[in-house]
């Protein structure tokens, strides 16, 4: 093979691996809690009705562009359709604190309808459901209709013909753009990053996971690293109703990519990178490592029950499972508040 041959082969092997490179960033799998979230969905042949007279806000997937998020937009615009918020669903689905948030959020702009958009496999994916009111966001009790395809211009359009054929269109005040940029805040206290001293003396509540598996490793874990006084709780206990039983600190998590976890959670996002530090134990020493910040981490905090206020911890623990994450915090809490075990 003279050289030349070999140099094109090497050319266009390098070109066929970085298209296949950005074709994977652009079509990621849908996260764990998207997919369950989906999971609970009850799927019908229609588009669930009043959706032309009723609004609606759009969860996708952080894989969307900008320019995609606004051909969604332009077509949801001519159908009738009034989207009045479009937000990453990493955000929204990331744990208890953020979730209430959001759904607090959603009930008092009376939506009606929950639009999620995903890439999954070369495809997209599109799916309308009635948001039932909770922190829960949907459930079976509402039928949810969902259509793929291969090009989203075909996708929209075949969401514009279900969608006039459907019903008579009654909103027409609708934005030409989407909305993007709206901000919450998730903690109604204030932000600590260390621990407080009152968990070495306070009854701590922890949720369970609601599955048996979690739960077993989850009572495991803690009896063999959690030394101070704790319950395992029910997940849908309100912090004001763990404060009425006694537990003055609440444990919760965020589980979501580590760039929006640093958001959510109240730290400087322009010194994100694109990957962490961060500190995790191996035989009870201290270590660092990287992860990518667009990677799926698990973050653990501690919440005061009765003001608010969350307790981060002076490292950044975060890691790639709920059992290393939770077992980096309880060193850390222990390491920080020198805690002998």
């Amino acid at each position: 093979m003279s050289n030349s041959v070999f140099k094109n082969k090497f050319f266009v092997f390098r070109i066929a691996v970085f298209f296949s490179l950005v074709f994977s960033a652009s079509f990621a799998q849908p996260s764990s809690e998207e997919s369950n979230f989906t999971s609970t969905l009850n799927y019908g042949l229609s588009l669930p009705q009043g959706i032309l007279s009723q609004r609606s806000v759009v969860l996708y997937e952080y894989a969307f562009t900008q320019t995609e998020l606004q051909q969604v937009q332009k077509y949801f615009q001519q159908a009738g359709i009034d989207a009045v918020g479009y937000f990453d669903v990493d955000y929204v689905l990331s744990g208890a604190d953020p979730s209430r948030i959001y759904s607090n959020y959603f009930s008092k702009r009376v939506i009606k309808y929950l639009i999620l958009l995903q890439k999954i496999d070369g495809l997209y994916q599109i799916i309308f459901t009635e948001y039932n009111g909770t922190k829960t966001f949907a459930d079976k009790e509402h039928v949810s209709w969902k259509q793929s395809n291969a090009s989203l211009a075909e996708l929209l359009r075949t969401v514009y013909r279900f969608a006039v054929s459907s019903e008579k269109k009654a909103n027409f005040l609708i934005s030409d753009l989407p909305e993007t940029g709206i901000s919450l805040n998730f903690f109604l206290g204030k932000r600590d990053e260390k621990f407080s001293m009152d968990i070495r003396t306070s009854k701590v509540a922890i949720p369970r996971f609601g599955n048996e598996a979690d739960d077993e490793q989850l009572k495991k874990l803690l009896e063999e690293i959690y030394p101070m006084k704790y319950d395992l709780v029910d997940p849908t206990l309100k912090e004001s109703e763990l404060d009425a039983k006694g537990y003055r600190f609440v444990l919760r998590f965020v589980h979501t990519r580590g760039d929006v976890a640093r958001d959510i959670l109240g730290y400087d996002i322009s010194q994100t990178a694109s990957s962490l530090s961060t500190n995790y134990f191996e035989n009870n020493e201290p270590k660092i490592k990287t992860i990518r910040s667009k990677k799926m981490i698990y973050k653990f905090y501690f919440k005061n029950n009765e003001y608010g206020n969350i307790f981060l911890g002076s490292k950044w623990d975060a890691d790639e499972t709920w059992q290393d994450a939770l077992k980096n915090h309880i060193l850390s809490l222990k390491q920080e508040l020198r805690i002998l075990n």
